[in-house]
């Protein structure tokens, strides 16, 4: 978040609400390069439990012993997916998530890369771990309760 509002409840504020980081005018460019720079390094790996992990720059996600390489969509769609934490996202809400450059797709090719993507998770995690929740959208569930 950039504002020319400096005080500290506007800071806390705006780290409540869900700024990564809160820089104040005046500021340098360089430093705001810096910082975005460090959120990228904490989001690159991202450890969804002891045994599962995910890593942005070979979009490639990781479960006990197996590897997965993933096209960008598909990435996007999991990281998604696992971020939230077993809520549901509709189809138009993963359409934003997946298409930051706000192409118009068809809600239904959401439904298209969630398949694909099953088909891809599916030998690595020995089950499925996208749901679908009828007339909601699509979960992540862990495979197993230990994880």
């Amino acid at each position: 978040m950039v504002t020319a509002r400096v005080t500290e409840v506007d800071r806390l504020v705006g780290l409540e609400l869900g700024a990564d980081d809160y820089i104040c005018k005046p500021y340098s460019p360089r430093e705001v390069v810096a910082r975005v720079k460090a959120v990228l390094r904490r989001t690159a790996l991202l450890e969804v439990s002891e045994s599962i992990r995910m890593e942005r720059e070979t979009l490639s996600v990781h479960y006990r012993n197996r590897s997965l390489e993933l096209t960008l969509v598909e990435w996007r769609l999991l990281d998604t997916l696992v971020r939230g934490k077993q809520r549901i996202f509709s189809r138009e809400q993963l359409m934003d998530r997946v298409y930051a450059d706000q192409r118009v797709v068809n809600d239904r090719t959401i439904d298209s890369h969630i398949n694909k993507l099953r088909k891809k998770l599916h030998p690595i995690f020995e089950g499925d771990t996208i749901r679908s929740v009828y007339g909601a959208g699509y979960k992540f569930e862990l495979p197993d309760a230990n994880d």
